[in-house]
């Protein structure tokens, strides 16, 4: 990368490629079950950004400028084209930066996963967060970062899920909050700082390629109308909400998810456009 670092990530498959690009104080391997689903099909590309998983922070300042460059490093460096390229959460974050700054010649098609263009809530804004979170909200919740990560961790995973999750399936909460509690707290916060400082809402109308948002209808993190947002203000843009979900349906609905993925990549990848449509999906 752009500092000497060294990014970690994965290629598995061959066909058409699929970019896969984690959320915050996540990793690529928090994919595994979609890359299950979807490997045998596509070339699956799938990084640990700088500060997560096997990636190191670097010497650089953490922000969401930088991961876009390091992402943009992969693709040129991986040569690749044609590309779907999933984002989720803070992921999405870090594409819809790249294409502000490299455009996106090399894709073919995007899917949002649980993700606002803004997620800071102001007055004239409350398509952020559905906890509400404001200015205020997110400095508390730096300084809860810095201060003691491992607990901050063990309280946000849970609310990655639909409700109920938690009770229903402890084992994989307790796997999420040891993964998540191996971050850094000062480099997670930085990175937090830097997400919530970015206001995407004026580059959407530009970001002219195929875009499929994805959602969890049982989010904590965000509401439908941010969906409905994003379909409306993006040129060529599709939703679909995962029943059963909260801000994770990868990891929630892996086969249902998989499957929506698969056939919009499929249409978006085409050599020629099609008319067929993508089951399950609301215009």
């Amino acid at each position: 990368m752009s500092d000497g670092s060294v990014m970690h990530y994965r290629d598995l498959g061959t066909g058409p490629v699929l970019l896969l690009v984690h959320g915050w104080a996540a990793s690529g391997d928090f994919f595994d079950s979609l890359v299950a689903h979807l490997g045998q099909d596509f070339r699956v590309v799938i990084p640990d950004l700088r500060a997560h998983g096997a990636t190191p922070a670097g010497r650089a300042p953490l922000n969401i400028d930088l991961l876009a460059s390091d992402l943009q490093t992969l693709v040129e460096t991986l040569d690749l084209e044609n590309i779907v390229a999933l984002g989720w959460s803070m992921g999405a974050t870090v594409l819809w930066q790249m294409f502000v700054r490299y455009g996106h010649a090399r894709f073919a098609g995007l899917v949002i996963e649980d993700m606002s263009p803004r997620i800071l809530n102001t007055e004239s804004w409350a398509l952020g967060m559905a906890t509400g979170m404001d200015l205020a909200g997110s400095s508390r919740a730096i300084e809860a970062m810095r201060s003691d990560w491992p607990a901050y961790a063990a309280a946000f995973a849970p609310r990655m899920f639909a409700r109920g999750r938690a009770a229903r399936e402890p084992e994989m909460v307790e796997d999420i909050v040891h993964r998540l509690s191996r971050r850094d707290g000062d480099a997670m916060a930085d990175l937090w700082l830097s997400m919530a400082s970015q206001d995407l809402r004026e580059a959407l109308p530009a970001m002219n390629l195929p875009t499929l948002v994805t959602s969890g209808a049982r989010s904590e993190a965000y509401g439908p109308e941010t969906s409905r947002y994003l379909v409306k203000t993006l040129p060529d843009a599709q939703t679909i909400a995962f029943a059963q979900s909260g801000h994770a349906p990868h990891l929630e609905e892996p086969e249902e998810f998989a499957r929506a993925v698969a056939q919009f990549a499929s249409r978006t990848q085409a050599p020629a456009v099609n008319n067929h449509n993508i089951e399950g999906i609301q215009s």
